[in-house]
C-alpha cells in the first residue's frame, strides 16, 4: 500500500468548473526531468525512464514518469515510514512544481511543516490500521 502524491506544474482548482480550468502546463521533457532529479537525489535509480526508484532512510518512493517524452505529471508512490517531507519538498523545488496528496485532494504546503507532515502521518495511521485489521483475519 502506498501513499500517492501527484507532482504537477500548477495547482488545479477542484472547486472551479472544468470549463474554467486553465490549461495545465507539462512538467517538461522526460530526460531533462530525470537529469534534474538524479542530480539532486543521487541515489535515485532511473534505469527505466518510465519508472524511477528512490530508497531513503526508512522509506522508498517510486516515480511513475510514464512513457511519453513530454511529461505532464509524475505520480509518486511512497512506502515505509520516516522523514519523507524533506525529500518531497526537494522534488517540488527541483521541478518548480506542486505536490497533491491524492488521499485528500489537498496540496502539500511545505511552508507549514506541521501541516505537511500531518498528511504523511494520517496515511501511515490508515495504512497500519488496514494492515492490522487484515492480519487479524483468517
Amino acid at each position: 500500500m502506498s501513499w500517492d502524491v501527484l507532482i504537477m506544474k500548477t495547482k488545479y482548482d477542484f472547486e472551479a468548473p472544468e470549463e474554467e480550468q486553465p490549461p495545465v502546463p507539462p512538467l517538461g521533457q522526460r530526460d531533462v526531468i530525470i537529469e534534474k532529479l538524479t542530480r539532486r537525489l543521487p541515489n535515485l535509480d532511473y534505469r527505466d525512464k518510465a519508472w524511477g526508484v528512490l530508497e531513503g532512510e526508512g522509506f522508498s518512493i517510486e516515480f511513475n514518469t510514464g512513457d511519453e517524452e513530454l511529461v505532464d505529471s509524475i505520480m509518486l508512490h511512497v512506502r515505509g515510514g520516516g522523514a519523507v517531507m524533506d525529500t518531497l519538498c526537494l522534488i517540488c523545488e527541483t521541478l518548480e512544481a506542486y505536490a497533491l496528496d491524492t488521499s485528500d485532494t489537498g496540496y502539500i504546503d511545505f511552508e507549514q511543516p506541521e501541516a505537511a507532515e500531518q498528511s504523511w502521518e494520517q496515511f501511515q495511521k490508515y495504512r497500519d490500521k488496514v494492515i492490522n485489521n487484515h492480519n487479524g483475519r483468517v
